[in-house]
């Protein structure tokens, strides 16, 4: 592979022609990752949400490059998402956890197979620099800070769901700017934008009741499919269709049943819902350009778009 080049939904025409990142991209462990939708079972319910954890990945890449990240925090970027077990957060169902984050503990072990250790050292790095993302402070920071991960999935997610347009999310991009390795917007009224699109995505989508019935739903159908022997650890490791393949073989009344609530999702199900485990709930609070510095979006006072005393 020479040269990529594609029309991508939140960055238009993109190429990427760097030897070495072509090398990680074209690697069966990172191309698992076509198979793989960032929705998890949502996205059988709801067939316009067709965006995968390789499209974001590289999306990741391109918005690090655009923000002028050295090559090691690119390199980063596309490999953060690389242990997402199929359906991606649907593992994170299966038991209570805050941070709905289990593939982070499995990125050593994709990481260290051989196709994508020898792929991290053709470009002079080791496998074990890309275990913590938060070493990379514009590839990940946590909630409320921006980074390129949570703008990348919010622009992608935001324009599958038709919450944002296009002209919205190229506006919030071409206000980024990139103080002390700190991400932050230019201008008051496109983080006020960006803001309300984001708890907008977070209400409606990523933390809405509908969200909550879809993944308990499957994580009962996951569990009981574990429980009879239908499904392995190591099928997790494969992709969706796999999975689903393997849920559908199982000839289970109980998984057929959640599979069907979860395809044929109609409202009047959340009636009485009560779910096992809650999901993430999400918001921004970004910094703000202030003369040669910034302030975060709570600090400022959206009347006079002045900012506050601190």
């Amino acid at each position: 592979m020479r040269l990529l080049r594609w029309s991508d939904r939140v960055y238009g025409e993109s190429t990427i022609d760097d030897p070495g990142i072509l090398g990680l991209i074209a690697r069966p462990t990172f191309q698992r990752l076509r198979g793989i939708r960032q929705a998890g079972p949502s996205a059988l319910a709801f067939d316009f949400k067709t965006v995968t954890r390789h499209e974001h990945s590289l999306g990741v890449y391109l918005l690090l490059r655009k923000l002028g990240a050295r090559r090691e925090e690119q390199v980063a970027g596309l490999l953060h998402d690389l242990s997402h077990t199929a359906f991606s957060h649907a593992v994170d169902f299966l038991f209570d956890s805050e941070e709905q984050d289990h593939h982070e503990g499995l990125k050593p072990d994709f990481l260290g197979r051989p196709d994508m250790a020898a792929a991290v050292r053709a470009l002079g790095l080791e496998p074990a620099s890309f275990h913590d993302d938060t070493l990379f402070p514009l590839l990940e920071r946590p909630l409320p800070w921006l980074c390129a991960d949570r703008l990348d999935y919010f622009f992608r997610d935001g324009l599958a769901c038709s919450v944002t347009t296009t002209q919205e999310v190229h506006a919030f991009i071409d206000d980024l700017v990139v103080i002390d390795q700190t991400i932050a917007f230019r201008t008051y009224d496109i983080a006020k934008a960006a803001v309300e699109r984001f708890a907008e995505m977070n209400r409606d989508w990523w933390a809405s009741p509908t969200e909550s019935f879809i993944y308990n739903e499957f994580a009962d159908a996951l569990r009981e499919a574990f429980r009879i022997g239908a499904l392995t650890k190591q099928d997790m490791f494969d992709d969706d269709m796999h999975v689903l393949s393997c849920l559908k073989g199982a000839k289970s009344p109980l998984i057929d049943g959640k599979l069907r609530a979860i395809q044929s999702f109609s409202p009047n199900r959340l009636e009485n819902f009560i779910p096992k485990v809650t999901p993430k709930v999400r918001w921004l609070d970004p910094p703000v350009l202030d003369g040669s510095g910034w302030r975060k979006f709570s600090a400022w006072d959206e009347s006079t778009n002045l900012t506050t005393s601190i």
